[in-house]
């Protein structure tokens, strides 16, 4: 057989595939548009071979009758992931699906625990960055959306987006209508649209918690020194007093970027971290991969020893 026999041979082959997924997902005679989850007139299938080519990105937990009801899990594929960690929006075909599960739980060794343990509902969000589907209720505001039958996900449920999908997404509406901060498979960058009542939290329990770090004499000490050395020509221990960097007076215990009297970097004052003896040291340890973007993170390289990490947090905690 010559080359170019098989050439074509190889050609009608794909080209029946194709035709084959077609019919598989939208039916005989009907073909996909700009994603292959949604054919031309803007029907959403399901994948059938989910999870297969997708990521968890994050999971919620939903609180009620004194304990959790709910699991809402999420997914994207790696590509949709990739692309929104390096530009911050979502790309054009983004595909998002939540796995709702229903939840059981039991008293263990760590505490009470909860576990999803039964199929609620199947959300699905495709990104339709032009418009494509005006008429077709399933598709607005940036998103075509659905819902699926939690035992057969071939059947699609949702009937207009704006009585079905969209009221519970109203709050995340400034995020492209996702609770982005939920999902930390996004990136960090989505950490600076958690919401301020989940930040004061936060804050409020390190804030309890810091009264009960302290060093050892010998570890302060040596802390001291290990400060001089290595942070003292550009922060003071005085407060309000700040250099090249913020005064480092109190600094256990607050929220990064909240030292009243200095101009942070913006990836700073966006950053939802404590300073305590956990975020400390691994601050100390990688300054530009903990916080990325950070002034400091640009020329200081971090401190390698742990042990001179663990010196210098002693001494920072005493600094009250």
């Amino acid at each position: 057989m010559s080359s170019q026999k098989k050439c074509l041979i190889s050609v009608f082959a794909v080209a029946c595939a194709a035709f084959l997924a077609s019919t598989y997902l939208f039916g005989q005679g009907a073909a996909p548009s700009f994603s292959p989850l949604v054919n031309a007139r803007g029907d959403i299938a399901f994948p059938p071979d989910f999870p297969n080519g997708f990521m968890h990105i994050g999971t919620v937990a939903v609180a009620g009758n004194g304990g959790v009801t709910d699991t809402h899990a999420t997914y994207t594929r790696p590509s949709d992931a990739a692309y929104y960690r390096s530009h911050g929006t979502f790309p054009d075909g983004a595909v998002l699906i939540k796995d709702v599960q229903g939840v059981i739980g039991s008293p263990h060794t760590t505490g009470n625990a909860f576990w999803a343990s039964e199929g609620k509902t199947w959300f699905l969000m495709i990104k339709d960055s032009v418009g494509r589907y005006p008429k077709n209720p399933l598709w607005g505001d940036g998103w075509g959306w659905a819902q699926y039958d939690p035992k057969d996900r071939s059947k699609q449920i949702a009937k207009d987006y704006k009585q079905d999908c969209i009221q519970c997404h109203v709050p995340a509406k400034a995020t492209d209508w996702v609770y982005v901060y939920a999902y930390p498979g996004l990136g960090e960058r989505v950490l600076k649209f958690t919401p301020a009542a989940a930040r004061a939290a936060t804050a409020k329990a390190a804030a309890v918690a810091a009264p009960a770090m302290s060093g050892n004499p010998a570890m302060v000490a040596a802390g001291k020194t290990a400060f001089e050395e290595t942070c003292g020509s550009c922060h003071t221990v005085e407060a309000g007093k700040n250099n090249t960097g913020p005064s480092l007076f109190g600094v256990a215990g607050r929220k990064a970027g909240t030292e009243a009297t200095y101009a942070y970097s913006s990836a700073m004052k966006d950053a939802v971290v404590v300073w305590s003896r956990e975020t400390l040291p691994k601050f100390l340890a990688d300054p530009k991969g903990f916080i990325p973007g950070n002034r400091m993170g640009r020329f200081f390289p971090g401190v390698d020893s742990a042990e001179k990490r663990e010196a210098l947090v002693s001494y920072l905690e005493s600094l009250k």
